[in-house]
């Protein structure tokens, strides 16, 4: 049986991080705090960190609409 390797693999990190639309900080899920909007998400990949959700004060830039946790 042949099993992905390299980028395409599981297990591999490229899996589970995400950048900061703002900043561009490397955010990974489980370690990280990740906001996200949810109507912008799909159309912008609006995913921002924890201090950025501070500066826009839980709303998002695009929309104006309340930043939601990433779970």
């Amino acid at each position: 049986m042949i099993r992905p390797r390299g980028c395409n693999a599981i297990g591999h990190k490229g899996w589970f991080t995400m950048k900061c639309r703002i900043c561009a900080k490397v955010l990974t899920v489980g370690d990280d705090l990740i906001y996200y909007c949810p109507k912008c998400v799909e159309v912008y990949e609006a995913y921002f960190c924890e201090a950025d959700k501070r500066k826009l004060h839980g709303k998002c830039p695009y929309c104006n609409t309340e930043l939601q946790l990433l779970i």
